[in-house]
């Protein structure tokens, strides 16, 4: 049986020329098509996250102001406006109340007597004293009751506007829809920052300034801790 020839390199440019190519126009226009919607996408992209950050910056306005200057008061106790300022005072509670003590019944009184409107935060009761604790940012008051005369030591303690700024901050005392605002703040301020991110990125001119500042922000939080922190 007589062998074959391999074809030779001009008969196989000849075959591979004869196979479909689509149109240099065809190619274009595909390469076209593609490149308009992406540039779509990233407008609409850009568009709702600019959007989202100026509305989301608005409504977490108020909070991020007040978080920002309850901080800074916060690190600067010594400027001296929260300092506290204690008052004593003595009152005669009921005896019947003392004999079979009842919380709410105990509470509804002393709140009338010391003018208090919120509940206990505190409640011990002992063989010889009960002692009930009513706090709200920036005020104290501890009542001690003496079970056999029925006397009761009254503490206020009051550490002004700036001492009730820092118990909102801190959300000591503030009950539980202001510790869930605590959390809404803090999801407000993370979604405005990554919705800024995502607006630097479709602002060609100002990409690449933009995240060298976000880098440099970085890294010197990184630097401050390593180098000045202790440990």
């Amino acid at each position: 049986m007589p062998c074959r020839q391999a074809p030779s390199s001009s008969e196989t440019i000849r075959r591979v020329s004869r196979c479909p190519r689509l149109p240099t126009s065809v190619r274009c226009w595909s390469g076209t098509v593609l490149r308009r919607a992406m540039k779509h996408v990233v407008r609409v992209t850009a568009h709702w996250a600019l959007l989202i950050h100026i509305y989301v910056s608005m409504a977490g306005f108020t909070l991020a102001i007040l978080f920002g200057m309850t901080g800074l008061t916060l690190n600067h106790q010594d400027f001296g406006f929260s300092d506290p300022r204690i008052a004593t005072s003595e009152i005669i509670v009921d005896k019947d109340l003392l004999d079979h003590p009842d919380q709410a019944a105990l509470e509804a009184s002393l709140g009338r007597t010391l003018g208090i409107r919120s509940r206990s935060t505190d409640y011990h009761d002992d063989a010889d004293e009960i002692q009930i604790t009513f706090a709200v940012p920036g005020r104290r008051t501890v009542v001690t009751i003496d079970r056999q005369n029925g006397r009761a030591e009254v503490e206020k303690e009051s550490r002004g506007f700036a001492g009730k700024l820092g118990d909102l901050h801190k959300g000591f005392d503030t009950g539980s829809v202001w510790y869930w605002t605590i959390d809404v703040a803090a999801l407000l301020i993370v979604l405005s920052s990554l919705t800024g991110i995502v607006t630097l990125l479709a602002l060609r001119a100002r990409r690449r300034s933009g995240f060298t500042v976000a880098a440099l922000g970085v890294l010197t939080v990184i630097v401050i801790y390593v180098i000045w922190v202790p440990k």
